[in-house]
C-alpha cells in the first residue's frame, strides 16, 4: 500500500467500508513501529542506555551467585529469601521463576504471575540439562530490555512531546536514571522496572497523542490498561486517566468504556479469580498446615520467627482497616517525616547509614542523612520540580501528569500506603520530576537556561557520583 492511499485512507472523506480492513492493519502496524522501533536518531543513544542497564545488573548477578544458581529440587523460597536484602524489594520473582509457585497477591498484581510463567517453564526445561539455575539471568534479561526501552521512551518524551533539543533531552533522562530507586529499580528482582517501562510507554504514547490532537485508539489504549494494570493496578488507574486526557467525552462513549474498561476488567476479574480460588487459597492452607508443623519441630526458627513479627508488629503503623485490602495501609505513621527523609529523600539519594537495608528486617523508620548537604540537594530539586509544575500548570500533558502524581499521593501520603518504605515505590511516580525540570528548561529566558542547565547536570552528576557509589559498595561487599 503506497502513501497516497494510506493518506487517502486516514482522510475524513475515506468510504466508510472500502479500504477498512487494510487501513486498520496498516494503522496497528505503524502504530507498533512507531513505539518500540529504534529510529535512526537513536542509535547513538542505545548503546549509551544499554551499557547502563547492563552494568547495574551485572551488579545483580554478582550478588550470591553461586547460591542463587544452584539447580534441582531445592526449597528455593527460604535459598532467596535467607540470603536476599536489597531495601524492601521481593525476591519473589527468582523464587517463582524457579518453582513455578505464585507468590504475588493476584488482586494488586493479577496477571503478573501468569506473564512469569512461560520464563519459569524456560528455566525447568534448561535446568534439567544444566543442572543450574538460570532465574537470576532471565530478570537480567527482561530488566535490562524494560530498562533501555524506559530509557528510549523517556527521552522520546523529552525531545517530542515536551520539545527540549537533543543534549536537553539526554540531560533531563540521565538525571531521572540518577535517582536512587529509579536505579535500584532497574536491576532489582521486582515488578518495578516492568513498571516503569510500561508507564513510560504510556505516557510517551499519551503524550503524542495529546501533542498532535489524535485520539487514541481504544484497542491500543485497552491492551494498555489490561498490561499495566495486569502488573500493578494503581498503573491500570494511570492508564485510564491517559485515556480520559486523550479522549475527553468520547472516553464515556458506550463503545470507549466497553472496549477500554469494561473488557480488560472482565479479564483482570478472571484472571484474579481463577489464581485465587485455584492456586492462591489451596497454597495457602498447605502453608499453615506446614508453618505450625515447622514451628513445633523446629525451636530455633519459630524464636526467629517471633522475633520477626515482633520487630514488624513495633515498626509498622495502625492500619486503617483490619481488611486484606488495607493490610499496608498506614494511619499513624508522621507523613512530614515520611516526605523529607523517604518520599522526598532516600527515593532521589541513598542514605550511607542502614545502606539498603530492609525496614522489615533491621532499618529503622526514618534515617537521616549525616550533613546538610544532603538535605540542600533535596530542597533543591524539590524547588526545581514545584517552580516547573507551577509554570507548566496549564498545559494539558502537565496535568495527565499531575494526576498521575496525584494519585500516588493520595495512596501514599493519605492512606499511607507502604509510607515506611516509600521509596521503593519511586519508580511509579518520580519520572514526573525530571519532567517538571523539563519544562522549567524550556520556558525561561535563552538567557538564562545555560544556568539552569548547568545546575541540573550538577544534580544528576552528583546523584550517579553519590548513589552509583553507595550501589557498588553494597552490591560487592559479598
Amino acid at each position: 500500500m503506497d502513501k497516497e492511499y494510506f493518506l487517502y485512507l486516514c482522510s475524513r472523506k475515506r468510504p466508510a467500508v472500502a479500504g477498512c480492513r487494510q487501513f486498520f492493519g496498516l494503522l496497528r502496524i505503524a502504530e507498533m513501529k512507531r513505539l518500540f522501533g529504534i529510529r535512526r536518531d537513536e542509535w547513538w543513544l542505545l548503546p549509551v542506555a544499554a551499557v547502563l542497564m547492563t552494568a547495574l545488573n551485572a551488579l545483580m548477578l554478582n550478588y550470591n551467585y553461586g547460591l542463587f544458581t544452584r539447580g534441582g529440587n531445592l526449597a528455593y523460597y527460604g535459598l532467596f529469601y535467607n540470603h536476599f536484602t536489597l531495601s524492601g524489594y521481593d525476591d519473589l520473582t527468582y523464587i517463582t521463576l524457579s518453582n513455578g509457585r505464585m507468590y504475588y497477591s493476584p488482586y494488586r498484581h493479577p496477571l503478573l504471575t501468569p506473564l512469569m510463567y512461560p520464563l519459569y517453564l524456560l528455566n525447568r526445561w534448561q535446568m534439567e540439562y544444566t543442572e543450574m539455575n538460570i532465574a537470576i539471568h532471565i530478570v537480567a534479561a527482561v530488566l535490562i530490555v524494560c530498562g533501555v526501552y524506559s530509557f528510549l521512551f523517556f527521552h522520546r518524551t523529552m525531545r517530542e512531546v515536551i520539545g527540549l533539543g537533543r543534549g536537553d533531552s539526554l540531560l533531563t533522562t540521565m538525571l531521572l536514571f540518577s535517582f536512587a530507586h529509579v536505579m535500584v529499580a532497574m536491576f532489582a528482582p521486582d515488578h518495578f522496572g516492568l513498571s516503569l517501562f510500561l508507564l513510560m510507554l504510556t505516557l510517551y504514547a499519551a503524550g503524542i497523542h495529546l501533542r498532535e490532537r489524535r485520539t487514541p485508539g481504544r484497542w491500543l489504549m485497552a491492551a494498555l490498561f489490561l498490561v499495566t494494570a495486569g502488573v500493578t493496578l494503581t498503573n491500570g488507574v494511570k492508564t485510564l486517566l491517559a485515556a480520559l486526557f486523550c479522549s475527553g467525552r468520547r472516553f464515556f462513549a458506550w463503545r470507549s468504556l466497553a472496549v477500554t474498561v469494561a473488557l480488560p476488567t472482565a479479564i483482570l476479574s478472571g484472571a484474579y479469580l481463577y489464581q485465587y480460588c485455584n492456586i492462591q487459597l489451596p497454597e495457602q492452607k498447605m502453608n499453615k498446615v506446614r508453618m505450625a508443623e515447622r514451628m513445633k519441630r523446629d525451636k530455633k526458627f519459630a524464636l526467629e520467627q517471633k522475633k520477626h513479627q515482633e520487630w514488624k508488629k513495633e515498626h509498622a503503623g495502625e492500619q486503617i482497616a483490619n481488611s486484606p485490602f488495607f493490610e499496608w495501609t498506614d494511619k499513624s505513621t508522621s507523613r512530614l517525616h515520611a516526605a523529607v527523609e523517604n518520599l522526598f529523600g532516600e527515593s532521589i539519594q541513598l542514605h550511607r547509614s542502614h545502606l539498603l537495608e530492609d525496614t522489615n528486617r533491621t532499618r529503622p523508620n526514618y534515617v537521616a542523612y549525616g550533613c546538610w548537604f544532603c538535605y540542600t540537594v533535596e530542597a533543591l530539586i524539590f524547588m526545581l520540580f514545584a517552580a516547573g509544575l507551577w509554570i507548566g500548570r496549564r498545559d494539558r500533558f502537565v496535568q495527565l501528569c499531575l494526576s498521575w502524581f496525584a494519585v500516588d499521593m493520595v495512596l501514599h501520603l493519605v492512606l499511607g500506603f507502604a509510607i515506611l518504605e516509600v521509596y521503593i515505590m519511586a519508580a511509579h511516580w518520580i519520572f514526573i520530576v525530571p519532567i517538571a525540570i523539563a519544562i522549567l528548561l524550556r520556558s525561561v529566558p535563552p538567557h538564562q537556561r545555560p544556568w539552569l542547565r548547568g545546575i541540573v547536570g550538577l544534580l544528576a552528576a552528583y546523584l550517579w557520583i553519590h548513589n552509583g557509589s553507595l550501589v557498588v559498595t553494597y552490591m560487592m561487599k559479598l
